[in-house]
């Protein structure tokens, strides 16, 4: 599994973030310090989390940990609801007074093994979030993390842990479809700075060129050259808000065969230059 660390700018006083993630919004293989629930509210999702898969459906929910190496492939037609948070959420007595890391860390995190009761509570909590988000009230904030603790309290005292349920099987053709773009997504991450032809590509999927060109675009919603320029797009921009390496430096390691190339594509996704999205959302003190 690849290993790619990202960096929520999360607001520190509120601890939270939410973020709306249509399903062209591809989440490759990634982990991060902060917990994060996603909630599915149109079309089908397949998701990594660590070494296992699952799939969810409209409504469906799923929890990432902190240090969670996690990816989704959703359909091109689904929307999902995106909410990290860090322990800033929590002042430091209540995180050790009620041993709140260790029962996050413990509980089951797809709700296809939750009761349904569970999932429909936690789901209109979720939705009422995104309502205070969308009318940005003066107190909303402080609803928000009220939500959030009603939320969590449903999470460590009614989820099953992973100890108590057992995995639900992905069907056959979703597993070898899950596996395969996995071993795609490992390839990438280890040799995005370099030539990559569909004929490398294909022949670590175990397909030809032109059906796995077919088999890429189904199962992901883009041909395997847009996610290849997304991706060195997306780890471009890691680099640039999260180090001081200077552009030409980012850009001699993108895996672009052209300067052209890089300044275009970065344009497109981003809608700006690098040196406009470094002053804009550096990290850098």
């Amino acid at each position: 599994m690849a290993i790619y660390l990202e960096m929520p700018k999360i607001d520190p006083k509120l601890g939270f973030k939410f973020i709306k993630n249509r399903g062209d919004i591809l989440t490759t293989p990634h982990w991060h310090r902060e917990y994060e629930l996603i909630l599915l509210t149109k079309g089908k999702l397949n998701l990594g989390i660590n070494d296992k898969q699952y799939q969810l459906k409209n409504n469906g929910i799923a929890f990432f940990k902190s240090g969670d190496i996690h990816y989704i492939v959703a359909t091109p037609d689904s929307n999902r609801f995106v909410y990290q948070f860090d322990m800033n959420l929590f002042n430091e007595s209540m995180i050790k007074d009620s041993d709140l890391l260790t029962k996050l860390n413990a509980v089951s995190q797809v709700s296809t093994l939750w009761d349904d009761s569970i999932e429909k509570e936690m789901n209109d909590i979720l939705l009422k979030i995104v309502e205070e988000e969308d009318n940005s009230q003066s107190d909303m904030d402080f609803i928000i993390i009220s939500l959030m603790y009603h939320l969590i309290s449903i999470m460590v005292r009614q989820l099953p842990t992973t100890k108590d349920v057992k995995d639900i099987d992905v069907n056959l053709k979703s597993k070898e479809i899950l596996e395969t773009l996995n071993k795609v997504f490992t390839y990438v991450e280890s040799n995005y700075q370099y030539h990559i032809s569909l004929q490398d590509v294909a022949e670590k999927a175990g397909f030809s060129p032109y059906y796995f060109s077919r088999f890429f675009k189904k199962n992901v919603g883009q041909t395997f050259i847009e996610f290849l320029n997304n991706y060195r797009i997306d780890k471009s921009k890691w680099e640039i808000i999260n180090t001081d390496a200077s552009i030409s430096e980012v850009l001699a390691k993108s895996g672009f065969s052209s300067n052209k190339t890089f300044y275009r594509n970065f344009r497109s996704q981003v809608g700006m230059s690098p040196n406009q999205y470094r002053k804009k959302y550096s990290l850098i003190e």
